[in-house]
């Protein structure tokens, strides 16, 4: 490990642009899709601003629980209920999948279609169960 530090050291040059291009990858990954939040700014975006919650996951996972009022379009076969989405290019969007990973890719797609308030619920609906919070089932 001493010898790592005194390469990383000696070789300034090299790591620098090295660190710098992680840093940047890594903070490029976190903003794409959209922006991260938590629950709770969730339920307000919902309750204040009356947005739309999409659910990407499939539909037997949706079926098993949901957040309150979600709509299930799930990410596979999102091209088929993508116009089920409001016209309104300002109304606020968010997209819960399981983790909080599959969310980006349909936030990208969201954006590209020019919506300005693409939302993704940070961990997903993992996060939301975590939290203890309500789950509607079929």
């Amino acid at each position: 490990m001493i010898e790592f530090n005194l390469f990383l050291i000696d070789y300034w040059y090299l790591s620098f642009p090295l660190f710098l291009t992680i840093i940047l990858w890594s903070r490029h990954e976190m903003n794409r899709g959209g922006n991260k939040i938590s629950c709770s700014d969730l339920t307000q975006l919902v309750n204040k601003n009356a947005a739309s919650v999409i659910d990407l996951r499939t539909s037997d996972e949706f079926d098993i629980g949901h957040i309150p009022n979600s709509v299930n379009m799930p990410h596979d076969d999102f091209d088929n209920y993508s116009h089920q989405i409001s016209s309104d290019l300002e109304k606020p969007i968010i997209l819960i999948c399981s983790m909080g990973r599959q969310s980006a890719s349909i936030g990208e797609t969201l954006m590209k279609m020019e919506y300005t308030n693409v939302n993704i619920l940070t961990g997903g609906i993992m996060t939301w169960q975590q939290e203890g919070l309500p789950l509607v089932t079929k």
